[in-house]
């Protein structure tokens, strides 16, 4: 039998002092982020809690993803600080009573406000997890938030277009992704099919907010080594060499605060509001709608509660 012996790499254990200090520190670098995904808590640790991880390591990451979950099932850490996107339910919306459907509706009332604009608005991002960082945002402005997951499928780019001929009105997609060759890939295809799915017709404006080359070019975000052998490295390649950019490097949009990734998207969003006056008429109507539900909901409570009036004992069930 083959003799064995130990490695001789020596790896650094952290004592008890120094986890603590790591954990107190990534409970603050969520709290400031929140709702931010796990891989933005190991970029926004990069050269302050841990070194980037290279080459095909992930052991840095591991260990965020190690402490996160430890410290949310210990309740250190708020489960809905983190956002997770990749499970879905789908099931029919269901009410414990006809009570219970007027009122959650009534919470949740939204009118459309972007009907009065001319052009639809909706935000497409490459990942889901990214897409948990971006809804806080999407949400207040009332605009579709699309999840690609990579390379968005022909169905996916179909089915939309289906919708914007719908409307019968332009379409301004905001776009969040990484800037590596599946990342510019993912625009490049959307624009292309959706213009072929429109048979020319279909009024397209694409903008990508993130990651941009000028992102790249400032040298303040972490980098990482592109893959050269990735199909579309040719056309990668040949972007970055246009603006100036480095082919062999990539960013990945969790490289980006998410704190000013939301301001952003939130100042694009409000710069594509071309009526602003009609927009704060819509927005007063919907307040009032709302209160109007309130009331409604309050006096439907009142007529559906059981009546105990002019009962007598038989009426209880008596023989």
């Amino acid at each position: 039998m083959a003799g064995y012996s130990a490695s001789s790499i020596k790896r650094h254990r952290r004592t008890k002092a120094q986890v603590e200090a790591l954990r107190a520190a990534i409970c603050e670098l969520a709290e400031a982020a929140q709702p931010c995904s796990v891989r933005h808590i190991y970029y926004l640790g990069i050269g302050l809690l841990w070194d980037k991880d290279t080459g095909h390591s992930r052991r840095n990451y591991s260990v965020v993803v190690r402490e996160v979950g430890q410290l949310r099932e210990a309740g250190r850490l708020p489960w809905e600080w983190i956002t997770d996107g990749t499970r879905m339910v789908r099931q029919e919306t269901q009410y414990d009573s006809l009570n219970d459907a007027m009122q959650r509706n009534t919470e949740t009332y939204r009118r459309n406000l972007w009907a009065s604009q001319s052009r639809r608005v909706e935000v497409w991002c490459e990942s889901d997890s990214v897409g948990g960082v971006l809804l806080p945002i999407t949400s207040a402005w009332g605009v579709g938030l699309y999840s690609c997951r990579g390379q968005s499928s022909k169905t996916f780019v179909y089915e939309a277009v289906q919708q914007y001929a719908h409307q019968g009105k332009g379409v301004t997609v905001v776009f969040c992704g990484d800037w590596d060759p599946t990342g510019r890939c993912v625009p490049r295809s959307v624009i292309e099919r959706m213009k072929r799915y429109g048979i020319g017709d279909l009024d397209l404006e694409f903008r990508q907010i993130a990651i941009t080359a000028d992102d790249v070019r400032s040298g303040r975000l972490t980098t990482h080594d592109v893959n050269t052998r990735d199909v579309n490295y040719k056309r990668y390649r040949e972007e970055c060499l246009r603006e100036g950019i480095d082919p062999h490097t990539a960013v990945e949009v969790e490289a980006l605060r998410p704190g000013l990734l939301r301001q952003r998207l939130d100042k694009t969003i409000e710069g594509l509001v071309d009526d602003v006056r009609q927009w704060n008429i819509e927005f007063r109507t919907e307040e009032a709608e709302r209160e109007l539900l309130k009331v409604l909901q309050q006096r439907a409570t009142v007529l559906l509660r059981p009546s105990t009036d002019g009962l007598t004992a038989d009426d209880g069930g008596g023989e």
